[in-house]
């Protein structure tokens, strides 16, 4: 009996999700999860708050659940897999398991190998030079090199592929699985019986059909989200712009997967944007995507900077367990600190006290999120689950 790793924003959790904890049930093993915190890889707020999708992960069937924290989960895909990855390691898990549109462990694999070498390195640097974008240089490099066409077009596909490579950068022991996805595409907003995109379910979710969505979620949390749980980014479009308009070009600069002199742009839209949306649109262009640009806004809010990207996080936060997870963490023997209360993370060094400091800050932003605004200090009042 192993435990198998599933790396997660569960924005929302949806049958999607339960199909692949189930799938690692079936085999006879015990299911760790690492989820995004309360912002997330597209550069946005978690539709419900972490801490609530931590107990449906466990209503679900996990047995650990843990936390990605913001300065990796609100990241690029590269930083983001190298968190996940890292701390289900740490876990102990044996396995991860994945959805993917390929369903080709195989082809996946040979596709991380051929990103890891000069040859590849090299021509992506030349590519992007020439002003193509990384993500551009990259797929088609690599198609060039020999990865299936099929592979890097596809957003899980991708994904999947920095786990195994940052599973190959770390030098861990750890065996890949995959899942061919069912239904809609990634983001695609197109209605369906069973398997609809995250996307569909949490536009559908934020303009009140809560209902409607819960034909695609699993019977064990059917009925347990309420309207006063959905949090939208729009709620807080000024306070973003608020926060901006007070930074300066230092403060832009030492922000993370910056490049070629974007902070003056930045440092330009925010004193004439009148819109969060407004703002993106303008400084989104050939080689920055609106999610990256997204979350280099909200990078500048939230005060990150470059030292803590493309690093392992200094210790892994868990949120619940089962009585199963729990025996799993007793025994456990990891590299880096486990911590079940925040109270521990004040006695770990520098770097994690100041990644907790961060963790703080944006869990207060995301507080004004919801139709009623929470307090500050949530941080310190999510408490430890546990089920049967």
């Amino acid at each position: 009996m192993g435990l198998t790793g599933i790396i997660a924003e569960f924005n929302p959790l949806h049958n999607g999700h339960k199909m692949l904890i189930d799938f690692a049930k079936q085999k006879g093993d015990r299911v760790a999860c690492a989820i995004s915190g309360n912002f997330v890889q597209r550069g946005d707020v978690a539709l419900v708050s972490k801490q609530k999708r931590a107990e449906f992960a466990l209503l679900c069937g996990a047995d650990i659940v843990c936390e990605i924290p913001v300065l990796w989960s609100m990241s690029t895909a590269q930083n983001f897999a190298l968190c996940g990855v890292w701390q289900l390691y740490n876990l102990g898990c044996d396995t991860i398991l994945f959805g993917s549109e390929c369903g080709e462990i195989e082809s996946m694999e040979k596709a991380a190998n051929i990103l890891l070498s000069d040859e590849f390195s090299a021509a992506v640097s030349k590519k992007i030079k020439e002003g193509v974008s990384f993500a551009s240089a990259r797929e088609s490099c690599a198609n060039e090199l020999g990865v299936a066409e099929n592979i890097l077009s596809y957003p899980n596909n991708n994904l999947g592929v920095e786990y195994i490579l940052a599973a190959k950068k770390l030098k861990l022991n750890i065996k890949f699985e995959t899942v061919k996805r069912v239904g809609q595409n990634h983001d695609s907003m197109a209605d369906a019986p069973n398997f609809v995109s995250s996307s569909f379910i949490r536009e559908k979710m934020i303009s009140g059909d809560i209902g409607y969505c819960e034909r695609f979620m699993p019977m064990e949390i059917r009925g347990k989200i309420a309207p006063s749980m959905i949090a939208s980014i729009k709620r807080i479009d000024r306070t973003i712009l608020g926060i901006l308009r007070t930074k300066t070009e230092d403060d832009f600069k030492n922000l993370p997967d910056l490049s070629e002199g974007i902070e003056n742009k930045l440092l330009f839209s925010v004193r004439v944007a009148t819109s969060l949306d407004e703002l993106c649109e303008s400084i989104k262009s050939k080689r920055y995507t609106l999610s990256r640009v997204r979350r280099l806004v909200l990078s500048a809010v939230l005060s990150f900077d470059k030292k803590f990207f493309m690093t392992t996080p200094p210790y892994v936060r868990v949120f619940g367990f089962s009585k199963v997870g729990e025996e799993l963490l007793k025994n456990n023997v990891s590299l880096i600190p486990v911590v079940t209360r925040v109270s521990a993370i004040k006695e770990l060094d520098k770097d994690a006290q100041e990644v907790f400091k961060t963790e703080c800050l944006a869990t207060d932003i995301f507080a004004l999120c919801f139709e009623s605004p929470l307090e500050c200090g949530l941080e310190y009042k999510y408490k430890l689950q546990k089920t049967e």
